[in-house]
């Protein structure tokens, strides 16, 4: 009985990790498609009003439990996880970077989750996790390569998605070290949302327009966005930090790259380098050294006791 317990929660967790890789890739896709459609800022605005309107229902009754310092606490969440990261990225592909060059600067998060992850307690990197991680990063690199273009504008907006990495790697640490009350998910994520639909509002304000164009394109996209990448992508992201270590989590998002290209080259006929399954390779060899010297389940880590999303 053991062993077929162990069998289905091993199962269970490679479900889990794939599950957050390919919702993590549904978001560049999305906004490759909303691209098309209108600005950024409007679908992103919009994609969040969604995904509140949705919520709402099942978050309503855990509500009513919390606390003042449980509604700051996951405002900042969605503020620094969400707001942080979609912000900065949609502002540098807006001025000019390459999509392919800011999905390689924004994939350089789970390296810096890494290599700060010693702040957090239980969560230092060691041993032959450094070499799983040189693999990761290796592979991340070589699929990547291909779709970046450096001279498409002015450095300084290259900062931008770094900027991007830097606020969703705090945000993952500070609720990595303090999880905050317990309380359900769906409760948790509708919180964050709604952190985060005022920024996006006076991003789009600035641009001209926040009511939503009255086309079956843009209205796609926004539901495609919010299914996928909001209650999917975030929500797979913070629930797999509440299984797993910080290492795993990290070595299996450097697979969004080459997913992503994988995803682009069936939806939108993107053409398909061999260097993406390079990358893959390397990727896969680097996962299992990256989750060794952890023991991956909620017992590990007394964090693991709350319910996360984002």
């Amino acid at each position: 009985m053991n062993v077929i317990h162990t069998r289905l929660s091993l199962v269970t967790s490679g479900l889990l990790l794939v599950a957050m890789v390919v919702s993590w890739s549904s978001g560049f896709i999305g906004y490759r498609y909303v691209a098309d459609q209108g600005s950024v800022y409007l679908a992103t605005l919009w994609r969040f009003i969604l995904a509140a309107v949705v919520l709402l229902p099942f978050a309503w009754k855990g509500l009513h439990a919390l606390r003042g310092r449980d509604l700051v606490h996951q405002g900042l969440l969605g503020l620094f996880a969400i707001g942080g990261y979609i912000g900065p990225i949609a502002a540098s592909i807006q001025l000019g970077v390459a999509p392919g060059t800011a999905s390689l600067i924004a994939n350089l998060l789970p390296l810096t989750i890494v290599v700060l992850a010693g702040s957090v307690p239980g969560q230092r990197t060691r041993g032959w996790q450094w070499l799983g991680l040189a693999l990761c990063l290796s592979g991340m690199l070589v699929a990547s390569a291909a779709s970046v273009e450096w001279d498409a504008t002015d450095l300084w907006v290259h900062s931008l998605p770094v900027l991007a990495v830097l606020s969703l790697a705090a945000a993952t640490l500070y609720q990595k070290a303090l999880p905050g009350a317990s309380m359900s998910a769906l409760t948790a994520l509708f919180i964050q949302v709604c952190a985060v639909i005022p920024v996006f509002a006076v991003l789009a304000g600035l641009e001209g327009e926040i009511r939503p164009p009255m086309r079956t394109g843009f209205a796609v996209g926004v539901v495609w966005l919010v299914i996928f990448a909001t209650l999917g992508g975030y929500g797979f992201y913070w629930l797999c930090l509440q299984r797993f270590s910080i290492q795993r989590i990290s070595g299996v998002l450097f697979l969004t790259p080459p997913v992503t290209m994988i995803w682009a080259w069936l939806q939108f006929g993107d053409p398909l380098v061999g260097s993406a399954m390079v990358g893959v390779v390397l990727t896969l060899l680097g996962v299992p050294l990256l989750g060794m010297n952890h023991v991956d389940t909620p017992c590990a880590d007394k964090a693991g006791r709350h319910v996360r999303s984002s």
